[in-house]
């Protein structure tokens, strides 16, 4: 049924760019125009073809054969036969990042890296490639040839220009965008006219604006401070937006800029240190942190934004450099520096733990769709949909205790400070042992501060001061990739997770800050293995706020097949049954009765109800449209599992929704065989405003009048002929 969905999918892209792109005429390289004229038709006319039909799969890590057609300069560095992700290479392999590992075409050449450009528009790898899509076009409303679902899921395959007249015979379906409708004749126009003519660099970027010209002088001068104090703060600041596309509220649309670690000051162009890791050795005595302008489009999967501006900055000043803490020296570099809590062990937990707080989204955002995120293994670590609070920071025992956390630093240590000495199986106890010894101290210390055993109380559960819209999230996992979203969405979870200091500072450095996407496989597995424990503890941390009789068989139901495993009920095992708990359940169903307060405690800051997975009384007076799709909310059935993982539901004039499948599993506690652990009958689907997602794997377009049969042709799937149906008629 898997594969029949897939198919179906694929066919109704395939029809719908078909149609969307008309007839598709016999193409000509047409006559060739000035250098003048192709250096402004790059801009005007082939990245937009390039950024509307290309760079959707090749933009990011995952681009096939690591061509990047996000930007000129990704087009002209070209193709690579080595992926990025390899989850059995014994070596780390040497990255290959656009715009900072090299800058010039050249040096990408030395890297491997191959041409798809040169030899114009007759003999370009790019162009024929291109035209091998024309010479098998897909029409509106033709039936994909049985082989295209088998051809789709093939092995990556690289070819350069030379090897292109057997890879055409070889995968005659294989020509771009792959396994949809071909250019239309005007884009495959644009771009070869502009081959002809040298394929020429397009104009330089416009000058900043005079007033963003003053906010990054300002940022940069605040970042290279010459204190100690200034220094540390600076470089944990780093460390935490070196992915985030920063921008300033007086120009939300952009410009974005990132931060990068510099050889030379402010007031010169910029030299960026290309290091793996942002606490990776500089090779200078000094760095200095620049803002450089993001470079090509911008795509979801990697738009991770953070705003800066004045308050930003007087909130900054406020939590790190208006206190009374005196730093006594410069933390050094290297794999030790993994550790976060030994490095800035001097700014004050609060400090730290509060500044997460305020970005919480955007942190979450950086390990949820941050490199380490793409792939059927990095994130078969966590549910398919699940909830995130944080615990406040006047109940956190690493915050309200100024000597907790330098008595447990040695045992808070994090993958990457080993890096590739260890084997996983001791990688495996020495983080077992670690953590045993971390969470024992962990509860002696709770215990210190709770002598009555009463329990953690409602307000524990930080509420962003009722305002912060980062207090409650939501995760979603699409099978190989995931989102974040703020606020509670969705029917009440499975599972839920509170994350204190130690968790959320750990998780970001063991997915974010530590994580090597270009590593061997023994960091890979490391860093996996890892994420395992800080998924138990934030579970275990909601599991405290529940009555003590309750937690321990809620959390076996969430580990069916897993309860004899050394990490579950040794490691990370329940260590709060003693204590009670202050908040007051008055329901049977005390999980959902906890969730219920979470979210009308956070008041404004909870956002808008959820109306169309939670709707309740008079809650539910909503669009006509809405009321049917709610009827697909908690009915679970065959129909459920033939969706891909997300859906896109275009409804004409009112707007777009996304059907989320959510695959439901006995756990999550194991890196490999996770279909073994799939039970489809409990899959259900969460609906949700807008694109909830990087990656949409289907496109419905429907009239409002006919949401009702909609919903009645979703719900009546029985076989793969029903599926067919429904796809030729709303696909």
């Amino acid at each position: 049924m898997k594969r029949l969905a897939e198919a179906a999918c694929l066919a109704g892209l395939a029809v719908a760019f078909a149609a969307a792109c008309g007839e598709h005429a016999p193409w000509n390289a047409g006559n060739p125009i000035s250098q003048a004229s192709a250096t402004a038709q790059y801009a005007e006319s082939v990245a937009p073809v390039l950024e509307k039909r290309c760079a959707v799969c090749h933009g990011c890590y995952d681009s096939p054969c690591q061509l990047d057609l996000s930007s000129f300069q990704g087009l002209e560095r070209g193709a690579s036969k080595k992926p990025v992700y390899d989850s059995t290479r014994l070596f780390h392999a040497a990255p290959t990042r656009l715009f900072v590992d090299e800058r010039s075409e050249e040096g990408w050449r030395k890297r491997g890296f191959t041409s798809v450009v040169d030899g114009g528009a007759a003999r370009a790898l790019l162009p024929r490639m291109l035209e091998l899509a024309r010479a098998h076009p897909l029409a509106a409303g033709e039936r994909l040839p049985e082989s295209l679902p088998l051809d789709i899921s093939r092995e990556l395959t690289c070819p350069i220009a030379g090897e292109f007249d057997a890879y055409a015979r070889e995968h005659p379906l294989g020509g771009m965008p792959y396994g949809t409708a071909p250019l239309s004749a005007a884009e495959l126009e644009a771009i070869t006219s502009w081959l002809n003519a040298g394929a020429p660099a397009p104009p330089p970027p416009a000058p900043l604006p005079d007033d963003v010209v003053a906010e990054v002088a300002s940022w940069e001068g605040f970042l290279n401070g010459e204190s100690l104090e200034q220094q540390i703060t600076a470089r944990y600041l780093y460390e935490h937006w070196f992915l985030s596309h920063l921008y300033f509220p007086s120009h939300p649309a952009g410009p974005f800029f990132r931060v990068v670690r510099s050889r030379t000051p402010s007031g010169v162009a910029a030299d960026e240190i290309a290091s793996v890791r942002p606490y990776d050795a500089p090779g200078v005595e000094r760095v200095w942190y620049r803002l450089l302008p993001i470079e090509g489009a911008l795509l979801h999967k990697t738009h991770i934004t953070y705003e800066l501006g004045p308050d930003k900055m007087k909130r900054l000043q406020a939590l790190f450099l208006a206190g009374n803490w005196k730093a006594t020296r410069l933390p050094g570099y290297g794999l030790e520096a993994s550790n976060p809590f030994r490095v800035f062990v001097e700014i004050p937990a609060r400090a730290r733990y509060q500044f997460l707080l305020d970005g919480s989204r955007n942190f979450v955002m950086n390990f949820i769709r941050g490199p380490v995120c793409y792939g059927q293994v990095a994130v078969d670590v966590i549910e398919d949909r699940f909830f995130v609070a944080f615990l406040d920071p006047d109940h956190d025992v690493s915050v309200v205790d100024p000597a907790f956390l330098p008595g447990v630093i040695d045992w808070l240590d994090l993958p990457a400070e080993h890096e590739s000495r260890w084997a996983p199986g001791e990688l495996f106890y020495s983080y077992s042992r670690n953590q045993t010894k971390y969470l024992d101290a962990r509860a002696k210390a709770v215990a210190a501060s709770d002598p009555k055993l009463r329990g953690p109380a409602l307000d524990w559960i930080w509420n962003g001061a009722g305002r912060n819209p980062n207090a409650l999230l939501t995760v979603y996992r699409h099978f190989d990739n995931a989102a974040v979203t703020r606020g509670f969405t969705g029917r009440w979870p499975k599972t839920a997770w509170i994350m204190d200091y130690p968790i959320f500072e750990r998780i970001y450095y063991d997915l974010v800050a530590g994580f090597n996407v270009f590593g061997n496989v023994t960091h890979q597995v490391a860093t996996r293995l890892y994420m395992d424990h800080l998924r138990m503890q934030s579970e275990d941390l909601f599991l405290t706020f529940l009555p003590p009789a309750q937690r321990e068989p809620l959390r076996a139901s969430w580990y069916v097949g897993a309860t004899k495993q050394v990490d579950y009920f040794l490691v990370d095992r329940l260590r709060s049954e003693k204590r009670g708990t202050q908040v007051r359940y008055t329901t049977q169903d005390p999980k959902a009765e906890l969730l219920a307060k979470i979210l009308a405690r956070a008041g404004a800051a909870a956002g808008p109800p959820d109306r169309l997975n939670r709707c309740a009384g008079n809650g539910c007076n909503s669009p006509a449209v809405e009321r049917a799709l709610r009827r697909l909310v908690g009915v679970r059935g065959p129909w459920v599992v033939t969706l891909p993982s997300l859906s896109l539901l275009r409804v004409q004039g009112v707007g777009v929704y996304s059907l989320i499948h959510d695959e439901a599993h006995t756990n999550v506690a194991f890196m490999f065989g996770e279909d073994s652990r799939r039970v489809p009958e409990d899959d259900e689907v969460t609906l949700a405003h807008g694109i909830s997602g990087s990656y949409p794997n289907f496109i419905f377009e429907i009239i409002p009048s006919e949401a009702g049969g909609f919903v009645d042709a979703l719900i009546g799937i029985r076989s793969g002929a029903d599926l067919d149906r429904v796809v030729s008629r709303y696909g």
